[in-house]
């Protein structure tokens, strides 16, 4: 777990990490699990662990720890990558809409 730091200039600092990835996730330019990931530590980091936009991430990302993004793809077999992918391409259409919403949320909060 990531220790949270208190104040108030890193309270700014993650908070504009918060809405840059959120306007990324919405933008299509980061993939919406990344993304959740991204955003359940980020508020963490903050001591916002209990906001609901931040416990839903932390189910996204509890859901979906056993697919791989980002480097370690790379170590996986081509065709176990294939099936993993149309998991993930499942999983974000299904909760497309919804992370959308809270990513606006979020954007309006920080």
């Amino acid at each position: 777990m990531t220790q949270q730091i208190y104040n108030e200039e890193h309270q700014r600092f993650i908070s504009r990490k918060i809405v840059e990835t959120a306007r990324s996730i919405i933008s299509g330019e980061l993939e919406i699990i990344a993304g959740a990931r991204q955003l359940w530590r980020l508020g963490n980091e903050i001591g916002a662990e209990r906001d609901p936009d931040f416990t839903f991430f932390r189910g996204l990302d509890s859901e979906t720890d056993h697919l791989p993004l980002g480097a370690v793809r790379r170590h996986w077999n081509p065709e176990a990558l294939r099936e993993k992918d149309a998991e993930i391409a499942k999983v974000e259409l299904s909760y497309q809409q919804q992370v959308l919403e809270i990513c606006r949320r979020l954007v309006q909060k920080y």
